[in-house]
């Protein structure tokens, strides 16, 4: 019988598969192999949800200016 191989995702920086993974890293293993990683037996996985498009970055046009408030008038150290 062969065993079901899912996509996984790292959740705290530490040695998994005996590999090193960084949070964010990717991992294929076996349910049997990932349910030492998974709630309610241990850490360090979780099933990946859907990706979540960045928004709000420099480049979007939609956030205001660091240094411009949200009436629009300047924002900086009141004067002495």
């Amino acid at each position: 019988m062969t065993a079901k191989v899912k996509s996984y995702e790292v959740t705290e920086t530490r040695f998994i598969e005996g590999q090193h993974r960084k949070v964010g890293d990717p991992v294929q293993m076996t349910e049997r192999a990932a349910k030492y990683y998974l709630a309610p037996y241990g850490t360090g996985l979780k099933i990946p949800g859907p990706r979540k498009e960045k928004v709000g970055g420099l480049d979007d046009p939609m956030v205001k200016k660091p240094t411009e408030h949200a009436t629009g008038k300047a924002v900086g150290k009141p004067g002495k």
